[in-house]
């Protein structure tokens, strides 16, 4: 039986000290396991009830979320806490990513910030929730997988795992650096690779070849000049739409006449924006470039979508719990981001989500990433007053 964590720091530290470097990163399947299983145990020691839920056709090999819950009533309605548990890559760090060092009000560590603090916030704070003499609502901290990639974990709750449950949450929190305050609207992405074909060949004789090199040159300046240069849309609480080609890859061998050639289109979307209807002018102009040019034989792959978070779809949650910050004292300010969360993949299936959670963004995916011990205490005030708040 493992011993259970003394306090929210003591549990964010033990949380820091697993390696849950994304898969797709380290290569190491289901990174998140021993973390999950080290929360499942303590979690189940509280006296709360725990599920795998496993992620179906997944490319994650065994992976699933864990969900964490404490049911009080069954008429009572249900708040989710979501928290990712894996992170980005631990590479060129100058401190000890794994040992949660705790100097001058400050812990050290790979997921310190983003976004093993919420995760320990919430689920200190679901263990004081139900130590109240009274409690609201029923609560569910979920720590997903695989979020710091293509979502796999959020997007198989919202779409296979929630119908198997019994209930449906009246809103959700996710949690990311926000420092302690509500984000209501944050920008979308698409990620494309894009190709282009060519004809290999020695190159003591390029006559004798195509470049897929050359081409792809010739339509990185032209897509760029046609339609990146051109996005000038704006949205006040994220910012503007932007669009860039961001990795390049292609040929074989320094003496072979390139046969292929491929880059990566990173396109940030707004909220109110149609993310299909982005790829379709996308494609529109790529198509009439390789129209106008013989040479350029385009190929393109299924494009990953994060979809933007729409403050509209949240105003009543949002509002909700800008009234709970009122209440605490603390700044209630809405804001959005430039940055992508879990919280869209909720928003789109209607239900209401608000990110917000301990440190700052531009504390996370840092080389010595950190959090203040007083935002991470502040988030566990913040999370149990969200989890007793009567919704309406």
């Amino acid at each position: 039986m493992t011993s259970g964590p003394n306090d929210v720091l003591d549990l964010l530290a033990k949380m820091i000290s697993f390696d849950t470097v994304n898969e797709y990163t380290s290569g190491v399947d289901f990174p998140e396991r021993t973390m999950m299983e080290y929360l499942e145990e303590i979690a189940k020691g509280w006296g709360l009830e725990t599920s795998r839920l496993p992620i179906p056709a997944s490319a994650l090999a065994a992976s699933y979320n864990l969900l964490i819950t404490y049911e009080v009533s069954k008429t009572a309605q249900w708040l989710v806490f979501e928290s990712h548990a894996d992170t980005v890559s631990v590479d060129g760090m100058t401190v000890n990513p794994f040992q949660g060092l705790i100097k001058d009000g400050v812990i050290y560590g790979r997921g310190a910030c983003d976004t093993k603090g919420s995760g320990a916030g919430m689920l200190w704070a679901l263990k004081e929730y139900m130590e109240l003499s009274t409690c609201a609502n029923n609560i569910a901290v979920l720590f997903v997988t695989d979020e710091e990639a293509t979502k796999t974990g959020t997007t198989a709750f919202v779409q296979t795992q929630l119908e198997h449950l019994d209930w449906t949450p009246t809103g959700v929190i996710v949690g990311e650096p926000t420092l302690c305050q509500p984000v209501v609207a944050h920008n979308g992405v698409i990620r494309w690779k894009v190709s282009t074909q060519g004809v290999a060949a020695h190159s003591s004789n390029p006559s004798n070849g195509q470049s897929a090199i050359s081409a792809m040159s010739k339509l990185i300046l032209e897509f760029e000049k046609e339609y990146c240069s051109k996005i000038s849309l704006t949205h006040p609480l994220t910012g503007q739409a932007a669009c860039s080609v961001n990795t390049i890859s292609g040929g074989t061998a320094v003496n072979i006449i390139p046969n292929f050639c491929e880059i990566e289109i990173d396109r940030r979307t707004l909220p109110g924006e149609d993310s299909e209807q982005v790829l379709k002018d996308m494609k529109a102009v790529l198509d009439s470039i390789s129209l106008r040019d013989p040479t350029i034989l385009i190929g393109t792959s299924t494009p990953f979508i994060d979809y933007p978070l729409d403050p509209i779809v949240n105003h009543g949650f949002a509002m909700q719990i800008s009234q709970i910050l009122i209440g605490m004292g603390l700044s209630s300010e809405q804001s959005g981001a430039g940055y992508g969360t879990d919280a869209s993949t909720y928003s789109i299936a209607g239900i209401p989500a608000v990110v917000i959670g301990p440190g700052s963004i531009n504390q996370a995916h840092t080389k010595d990433e950190w959090l203040e011990i007083a935002e991470l205490d502040k988030s566990v005030l913040i999370y149990k007053q969200i989890m007793g708040y009567n919704f309406i």
